[in-house]
């Protein structure tokens, strides 16, 4: 922020040209005296047409200049006025004015000139002396030129024009051949006049009138001025000045009098009566049958212009002591009067309070100015001395006051106004274009004795009700007076006035602000090199010329002059009278009074003042989104600049700046070139940053004013909280309007935005704790972005790698990459995470199951074997999911598979077959996965002593277990070692335990064949592989006597060897054997326990056999081998069972014998009397 010693300077420095209006020189140092001596020549009236320009002098001469347009390549817009001649006209009396008008008549080619109120007629454009036979005229004023005139009208019927005589007015109409009087009207010391179509607004030297030259009558209006004691009497009812000499008219219409009214009594109020306009007579006092509406007779005299009574002067409303507002209301009618009243006296004698009032001001004449704003108003100042405030008072083609008066600060010296103003009250088609309506007066006032001269502009065509009636004043500093105040006040006279015809002028500032130029910054990368421009772009660059020149060209009708200078007064375009606030605001005068160090304060108050303003044509459009976008980027600096000295700044500040730049649509690029760091983001084309011209010269010289490079980049300090969040918030409203009609399309544009949008959430991200992103974090905004189109595919790269996001990187891959590039990228990216390579998120998260899931979306098969390979190397487990995966869109042949790891990941071959096998219960694949079991087991045994003595350790640890213990294959289970061989064993036991299908059984006698050598070692699958065979016998041996296994002995016979190492579940029904077959099974089992060497387990063993499954026992058999010296007691308990059998299995003979002799002799009783039913049946035997 300014300190407040340079907010002291800013207050000092002049104020900005904002104003309505700007004057721009039209000619100086002119010529005035002849001899070039004389120094109080001064100018009394200019006129310019048609690049002529002619000044009339109080030296009575007129000068005529031809205007040379300035070159192209002139700098200055001055145009070169070349004198053409100097020309004193004829006149009868030297009354010491010199020229009072020049009057233009470019219909007929023709010039009225006014010297020392002697009239001549001149050709133009030369001023050579025309109507050779026509004699100078004595006359005060000469005009009254139609306003309504068509300026385009052939010149056939000539001009009409008013010549003000002592006496009267005289109507001529001047043609080619000469002037031709039309009629005079009786309006005596007419001073000024102006006239739209037949009605005329003229003025003598106490009031004013409203004529109807076309039908003689007249209106009296106001006094000039309220001191004068002569304008008594003016105002009343209308007369018929045709018959005006022969019968005067009277003050009140006929006998009928008018009801008594009171109005509000204002500055220069009037009274009038209403009737029609005629002689008096009877005739007068006829009540008129109403006329068609359209037509017209003189004046028709609305109600509301019934005249009571004039003020007299000296009355409270013209006392000089009150203070006129600045714009009132037009007075309140009263009802219709009656007509049979007649008017109140005047007043005989004044109040108590007027003879109390302070002492009269002296009368001193006021010239009249009558200005006509638009085609049925007419303006008039009215005031009561020179110093004192004047008033402007409006009246319509009815002579009725039709609006709210104006205030000047003096009695103008001269007034013209401006436009045609824009009426609230209606709407305007879409073909008229809105232009304001102006004021401008030249005022004066005293200052220690000596006058200055200032001109005062405001509105016409609105009130102050309406709040916009506000007052300023022309800057004047182009004057060059060192007398001049605070540029709105010198000490030279002023003249101003209304030329003939609308000049153009080209203000060369519009097009310099306005037009597309360059932006010179220096970037990371341009699209390109310089190149030679071709026919095309010559041919654009001509197009944005005439475009620019066409918004350049401005049109006035007003001229100032004052000394022996002329300028143009022209309409302040808003482009220019914005800007003007712009560039006051931008810098406060330290050190050369040009470091740009942005007011704050006023930029948001100018923005604040345009908001919600509507343009009205292309060059406002142009213009406001110009102010809108510098207006911005001075608020952007001003950010910056203060972040540069580490000041945390507020919210609403930083709000309002990242609005005024989405409302500004400020080309992003701009806002990174402001910016360390995000500067070398900036893409630019073969034409580099097409922006306008103003915001062009604005950025380089702050630029070129301020080293970025050293401002702090801490992104947790100012850097960060007041530029970067903004900044991205703005670069994220350009990403979203990509695409749409209205938006450039021009791709390094989005290329910068994408880019830096990249670069910033990097930036803020650093920081943020590893792992995945939650919702609405930067770490989330940062995926969402690269998981969407990106332009800037390189730059996106090198960020990433520079900013170590490896993870981002691949997701960037995946949506911005070529197709055929893809997978190839992402699946690099995230080798490269595995393979150690820094990731600084920490977003990828069981990375080998990512990669895992993403080769089973993808098509491409090299991918797939490659880095599926590379996953079976590193994780076996997971990796081999890869070729074995049914919903994988690459899928693999089991055979294929295995070839391809034990080629590129030997590793994984087994964790594949076991995937298929156990997981995939694919038992096709048995046999293969057998054979890697052995090849694995067998070469352990056979290069490890101390394998083999491990697993014979097992099973003299099994032995030496009592019961009851857990079966061998819980017990090898529970007691696992962290082998690889180990564990395929107990795979092997599996596989080789359990059962199989025809087409996938394994085949015994190979594998037997490589295990015989370790018979001793691999007890388990010796008897697994026997009762596979048949050898049930040799089975239950090894069962017994080679581990031990008790329990899984009598299950062996129970389930006939099949199945006793597979895991445990159902087993079908017709997968057990029958009862005889396992009383086969249970006798070898008993056999088998007879031979056990330890008698104990021998006995206990038998007796525990023959006690549990004695019914699989024949009784003759047991007792046959059983050894003779045991105790009965030992297979006591079978015996009995044994014995209780007999017993019952011969009960169950004799019931069954006596129940089958019952059902025999059941049976032979019914056929007994079957037979005795039938009787007997005699057959003769032949």
């Amino acid at each position: 922020m300014a300190d407040p010693s340079s907010s002291a300077q800013l207050a000092a420095r002049p104020p900005p040209q904002d104003g309505a209006y700007i004057l721009r020189r039209l000619v100086s140092d002119l010529p005035l005296s002849a001899d070039g001596q004389s120094t109080d020549v001064r100018i009394t009236c200019v006129e310019v047409w048609n690049s002529n320009l002619y000044v009339g002098t109080s030296a009575s001469e007129i000068l005529h200049f031809v205007l040379l347009p300035p070159h192209p390549n002139d700098p200055s817009p001055e145009p070169t006025a070349i004198i053409a001649s100097r020309l004193q006209p004829a006149y009868t009396q030297a009354i010491g004015v010199g020229i009072q008008q020049i009057l233009l008549l470019p219909k007929v080619n023709k010039a009225c000139i006014l010297c020392n109120n002697t009239l001549t007629f001149y050709s133009l454009p030369e001023l050579s002396p025309a109507f050779p036979s026509t004699k100078p005229l004595t006359c005060s004023w000469v005009g009254g030129v139609d306003l309504n005139a068509d300026g385009h009208d052939s010149g056939d019927d000539g001009v009409v024009v008013m010549l003000c005589l002592r006496s009267r007015i005289r109507m001529v109409r001047v043609l080619e051949e000469g002037p031709r009087s039309l009629r005079t009207i009786e309006y005596g010391g007419c001073l000024t006049s102006l006239r739209r179509d037949n009605f005329s607004c003229a003025a003598d030297s106490h009031s004013y009138a409203l004529l109807d030259v076309e039908h003689q009558q007249k209106i009296g209006l106001f006094p000039i001025s309220s001191l004068d004691p002569d304008a008594r009497d003016v105002g009343g009812a209308a007369e018929d000045i045709a018959t005006a000499l022969s019968n005067p008219p009277s003050r009140s219409v006929s006998s009928a009098g008018v009801h008594p009214r009171h109005e509000e009594q204002r500055g220069h109020g009037r009274s009038t009566s209403l009737g029609i306009f005629g002689a008096g007579g009877p005739a007068s006092l006829r009540t008129e049958s109403p006329r068609p509406p359209g037509q017209r007779y003189g004046f028709d005299v609305p109600e509301s212009l019934s005249r009571a009574i004039s003020p007299a002067p000296g009355t409270p409303s013209r006392s000089p002591d009150r203070q006129h507002p600045e714009r009132t209301s037009s007075l309140p009618r009263a009802s219709t009067p009656s007509q049979e009243k007649p008017l109140p006296p005047a007043p005989e004698s004044t109040t108590a309070e007027e003879t109390e009032s302070p002492q009269k001001q002296t009368f001193v004449p006021l010239k009249p100015h009558v200005a006509s704003p638009s085609p049925t108003e007419f303006l008039l100042t009215v005031g009561t001395t020179p110093s004192e405030p004047g008033v402007g008072m409006f009246v319509n083609l009815d002579g009725d006051m039709c609006r709210g008066s104006i205030q000047f600060s003096s009695y103008p010296d001269a007034i013209v106004v401006d436009g045609t103003g824009i009426d609230m009250s209606t709407s305007m088609r879409p073909d008229m274009e809105a232009e304001e309506g102006y004021v401008l007066a030249v005022v004066h006032r005293e200052d220690d004795g000596q006058l200055e001269y200032g001109v005062e502009i405001q509105r016409w065509d609105v009130d102050a009700g309406e709040g916009e009636a506000s007052k300023e004043w022309l800057d004047l500093n182009s004057l060059r007076d060192p007398s001049a105040k605070n540029g709105e006040r010198v000490t030279i006279p002023l003249g101003i006035r209304t030329v003939v015809e609308a000049n153009d002028l080209v203000l060369s500032e519009i097009g310099d602000k306005l037009s597309v130029k360059r932006l010179e910054i220096s970037s990371s990368e341009e699209a390109s090199s310089s190149r030679q421009r071709d026919k095309g772009k010559r041919t654009q660059e001509k197009e944005d010329l005439e475009f620019t020149a066409r918004l350049s060209k401005l049109h006035t009708r007003t001229v100032l002059w004052a000394k022996n200078e002329i300028w143009w007064a022209v309409r302040n375009p808003l482009v220019t009278r914005l800007d003007a606030r712009l560039e006051y605001a931008q810098s406060t005068s330290t050190g050369d009074g040009v470091r740009i160090q942005p007011n704050r304060s006023l930029v948001e108050a100018m923005l604040g003042d345009i908001r919600g303003q509507e343009p009205r044509n292309e060059s406002e459009y142009l213009s406001l989104i110009y102010i809108r976008q510098k207006a911005s980027i001075l608020l952007f600096m001003e950010l910056i600049l203060r972040s540069s000295t580490n000041i945390i700044i507020f919210e609403n500040e930083k709000r309002i700046t990242e609005q005024s730049l989405v409302d500004g649509e400020v080309d992003p690029r701009v806002i990174l070139s402001l910016l360390p760091i995000l500067n070398k983001e900036v893409i630019q084309g073969p034409d580099g940053i097409q922006i306008s011209g103003g915001i062009t010269t604005l950025v380089e010289q702050f630029l070129h004013q301020n080293d970025l490079s050293a401002m702090p980049t801490t992104v947790n300090g100012p850097f960060g909280d007041n530029l970067l969040h903004l900044v991205r918030r703005y670069l994220l409203f350009w990403k979203k309007r990509r695409g749409m009609a209205s938006v450039t399309n021009d791709p390094y544009l989005f290329q910068s935005v994408d880019a830096a949008l990249l670069h910033i959430l990097l930036l803020l991200d650093r920081d943020a704790p590893k792992g995945p992103a939650t919702a609405g974090s930067l770490r989330a905004e940062l995926n969402d972005l690269v998981d969407n189109e990106v332009e800037c595919f390189d730059r996106a790269i090198e960020l990433l790698e520079h900013f170590k996001r490896l993870y981002v990187l691949s997701r960037f891959y995946q949506r911005n990459s070529k197709a055929s590039a893809k997978a190839s990228k992402v699946l690099g990216t995230w080798r490269r995470i595995l393979d150690g390579e820094p990731d600084e998120g920490g977003e990828f998260v069981d990375g080998e199951l990512e990669l895992r899931k993403y080769l089973s979306r993808i098509r491409d098969q090299a991918l797939v074997e490659e880095y599926g390979a590379w996953l079976a190397n590193r994780n076996p487990r997971l990796g081999v999911q890869i070729f074995a995966d049914d919903h994988s869109r690459v899928k693999f042949e089991p055979t294929r598979a295995v070839a391809l790891l034990k080629e590129k990941a030997p590793g994984a071959v087994k964790e594949y077959l076991e995937y298929l096998v156990f997981g995939k219960k694919h038992t096709q694949y048995v046999n293969e996965l057998i054979a890697f079991y052995l090849d694995i087991v067998v070469t352990e045994l056979q290069t490890s002593a101390a394998s083999r003595s491990t697993l014979l350790q097992t099973y003299e640890t099994y032995r030496a277990l009592h019961p009851h213990k857990p079966t061998y294959r819980q017990f090898i289970t529970e007691n696992s070692r962290d082998a690889e061989w180990w564990d395929s064993r107990l795979r092997l036991l599996q596989l080789l335990g359990s059962n199989q299908t025809a087409n996938s059984s394994y085949d015994v006698p190979s594998i037997l064949a490589r295990l015989e050598p370790f018979e001793q070692e691999l007890v388990p699958e010796m008897i697994i592989l026997n009762g596979r065979q048949g050898r049930h016998q040799e089975a239950i041996r090894l069962l017994t006597h080679g581990l031990g296994d008790f329990d899984t002995a009598i299950n062996y016979c129970l389930l006939g060897g099949s199945s006793i190492f597979r895991s445990s579940g159902y087993i079908p029904q017709e997968e057990i054997p029958g009862r005889d077959e396992q009383a086969v099974l249970f006798g070898y089992l008993l056999q088998e326990f007879l031979r056990i060497d330890d008698l104990s387990q021998r006995v206990e063993r038998t007796g525990e056999l023959l006690e549990r499954f004695g019914g699989w026992f024949d009784i003759a058999q047991v007792l046959e081998i059983i050894p003779n010296d045991w105790s009965v007691d030992i297979f006591s308990g079978f015996l009995i069972n044994a014995l209780r059998r007999l017993v019952r299995e011969k009960s169950e003979s004799d019931i069954v014998k006596a129940l089958s002799g019952a059902q025999n002799l059941q049976l032979n009783a019914e056929l007994v009397d079957r037979i005795e039913e039938l009787g007997p049946r005699i057959e003769r035997v032949k």
